[in-house]
């Protein structure tokens, strides 16, 4: 009889002290989480922030391109100018990925990195092209090539 009630003792003390420790580790897992899910939540913010800085950047390209361009006359400023708008339309393209990366769940938007890390290239890359196709020459005149796509 003595040792059934130690028995019983023992269950009930033993009992709640499992469930505590279930409670304490579901809690230090969500914790974890908690703290997963700042982290990218900080990845992704300074991702951003880089992100609209080399837009930035490139806003500035673009305006020393478009002063480029005032100082051409005829068909060479008609071309110069729509490689410029194209530029234009693909930094848009860039900056809606960009609002795609803002916009999606902390958790997922590192599958979305490397769209947004591929369109920012392929501007640079085109910004390059376009700079170097329309660069003036050292008589002054802007030395010009037929667009490649």
């Amino acid at each position: 009889m003595k040792s059934v009630l130690i028995l019983a003792i023992a269950l009930l003390v033993a009992v709640p002290a499992c469930k505590r420790s279930d409670s304490d580790r579901a809690r230090a897992s969500s914790e974890e989480r908690t703290s997963d899910k700042q982290g990218l939540k900080q990845q992704r913010d300074d991702y951003v922030k880089a992100m609209e800085a080399k837009l930035d950047e490139f806003d500035k390209k673009v305006s020393g391109l478009e002063q480029r361009a005032s100082a051409m006359k005829g068909a060479a400023k008609d071309d110069f100018e729509k490689s410029i708008d194209r530029l234009r339309e693909q930094r848009k393209a860039v900056a809606r990925k960009l609002d795609d990366i803002k916009r999606v769940n902390v958790e997922s938007w590192t599958t979305m990195k490397n769209d947004g890390d591929k369109a920012m290239a392929d501007l640079e890359q085109s910004y390059e092209q376009v700079s170097a196709r329309y660069e003036p020459a050292a008589t002054g005149a802007p030395r010009t090539q037929p667009e490649r796509r």
